[in-house]
């Protein structure tokens, strides 16, 4: 039975110490002067990171980034920005460089174009 109270204040101490840990700052991505092209760093990212794993290819029911018209419905829904930019879960091998997180997010902002 005592192995169960220590066993309990150790769960609760490490459940106390967790929630008070200081949580991440949101990273912020300043589009000023920035204007990616879907064709020039947009689709090269994608290709790079998203096609080349196979999960993003076409008829892939995760979603086909292939054309460009796959990519923009993501783009729309905020499902791109959500997963890539923001919570960073997308590529599933390993966030993309903060560099082209601003490329992709910048291009979102600016309203995804095809150019």
């Amino acid at each position: 039975m005592r192995w169960v109270k220590i066993f309990l204040s150790v769960l609760i101490l490490a459940i106390l110490i967790e929630s008070c840990k200081k949580k991440e700052k949101e990273e912020v991505i300043d589009c000023s002067g920035v204007s990616p092209s879907y064709n020039s760093d947009i689709k090269p990212i994608i290709n790079a990171n998203c096609l080349s794993s196979g999960c993003h290819n076409g008829g892939s029911s995760n979603g086909d980034y292939t054309s460009y018209s796959g990519l923009k419905a993501v783009a729309s829904s905020g499902t791109l920005e959500s997963r890539v930019v923001t919570n960073k879960t997308m590529p599933a091998t390993s966030p993309l460089s903060l560099e082209d997180r601003k490329k992709i997010k910048c291009w979102i902002n600016s309203g995804a174009p095809n150019n």
